[in-house]
């Protein structure tokens, strides 16, 4: 744990010190070293920041007070490593500094282990990866590896949308290009590249779909959305995603939103859309809906083989009616390993 607090420390270090001086000539030439260094104390900044300063003076040819510097420093650092300053800090994930003297040691790492303990939780870990910081590998070891397993999929989700959206914006470019094209041979070009394109967002929404789940824990959501998208019951293979987090998610609850989905998928409009653009039909429908769907199919696919696309819209999406038939005994609380 030493070896690992102290590696840490260097990264933090590396990082203060590796910033740009500020000090201008006229503050370089009045500082009050003394109160310089109490200042930076005071903040927890290591004292070795002073040689950012010496750098910045330096072009001023002007020479920083060690002595004094260190002095106030010496004290400052006191009124910073107390057990208050020490949970802020845990709270907020920072890497413990390790720069307090060894007479108020012992405070401020208390509160910094009480505080760690505050924010290595799973939730944090999600918004950690979401939000795109980087993973300071901080938390305590009984802690640590459920926090990284949510970090991973925070991360993974952000990178998902990222991609989803991206693929969804080429889709719509290429559709209105596609749209407004006149000439017969750039039109089946853009009919071409549009399919292509409709696969890969197809690819990047059921990703989406499965990552979205394992961080919700709503299996019915999840369910409904790849219904309604005419994927496949996908229940195991996103268990088997939901897993590789150490996470759970309801096979029941997807199930029932699957089949709420299919039944908005199954519609004439959906199979016109879905034939236009040569998409992969999955066959989820049965019934009355795919006769439906399937006749739309047909009307689409003799608009794609003629090289036609006469732009019908993707038709929107529904909003889910969450079930209510819980079972009591399995309340679907994924719980993590």
């Amino acid at each position: 744990m030493k070896r690992l607090f102290y590696l840490f420390f260097v990264l933090v270090l590396f990082g203060l010190l590796s910033g740009c001086a500020t000090m201008s000539k006229k503050e370089c030439a009045n500082a009050n070293w003394h109160t310089i260094g109490y200042s930076d104390g005071a903040k927890g900044v290591h004292h070795q920041y002073l040689e950012k300063r010496r750098k910045s003076c330096g072009k001023h040819e002007i020479i920083p007070d060690d002595a004094a510097y260190h002095a106030g420093w010496g004290q400052g650092i006191r009124s910073y490593c107390t057990s208050d300053n020490g949970y802020r800090a845990g709270k907020d994930g920072k890497a413990y500094p390790n720069i307090c003297p060894q007479d108020v040691e012992t405070n401020f790492l208390s509160g910094w282990k009480q505080g760690i303990r505050q924010f290595c939780t799973p939730e944090n870990g999600l918004q950690q990866g979401l939000s795109g910081y980087q993973y300071r590998g901080v938390c305590p070891v009984g802690m640590e590896a459920t926090f990284h397993d949510y970090y991973r999929l925070g991360h993974d989700v952000r990178e998902a949308r990222d991609d989803h959206r991206s693929a969804e914006r080429a889709v719509e470019k290429a559709e209105k290009a596609l749209a407004s094209e006149k000439d017969a041979h750039k039109h089946r070009e853009l009919l071409y590249q549009l399919e292509r394109l409709q696969h890969e967002e197809e690819r990047g929404e059921a990703t989406l779909i499965s990552l979205e789940a394992c961080m919700s824990h709503d299996g019915f959501d999840a369910g409904y959305r790849d219904g309604e998208a005419g994927h496949s019951d996908r229940a195991r293979e996103i268990g088997n995603v939901c897993r590789s987090y150490g996470i759970r998610v309801d096979r029941v609850g997807y199930r029932e939103g699957w089949y709420q989905g299919v039944d908005h998928y199954c519609t004439y409009n959906s199979g016109l859309y879905v034939g236009q653009t040569n998409q992969h039909y999955s066959g989820v429908c049965s019934g009355r809906g795919h006769r439906q769907f399937w006749r739309g199919y047909e009307d689409g696919r003799h608009l794609y083989q003629k090289g036609r696309y006469e732009g019908h819209p993707k038709p929107e999406k529904q909003r889910a009616v969450q079930h209510l038939h819980r079972n009591t005994d399995d309340k679907h609380e994924e719980e993590h390993h």
